[in-house]
């Protein structure tokens, strides 16, 4: 179970900040690539940043509920 976040009395749902959380990791992990020849090769580049972003958010949701969070 994901717990939320109480900010100033406003629940924000845990699952959202796993997003951002996988968000901005993505974004770290396609700088990186982008120095990679592999990935000048792909014919779309865009759905391989979305499978990207889809395969990091499910390897933070499956940690964390690993880690009891």
């Amino acid at each position: 179970m994901i717990i939320d976040l109480n900010a100033g009395g406003v629940l924000i749902p845990g699952l959202l900040i796993i997003v951002f959380a996988a968000f901005f990791c993505t974004l770290v992990a396609i700088r990186l690539f982008a120095f990679s020849a592999i990935y000048r090769l792909l014919p779309c580049r865009s759905l391989a940043n979305i499978a990207l972003f889809f395969i990091i958010l499910a390897l933070m949701k499956q940690g964390l509920n690993a880690t009891g969070f």
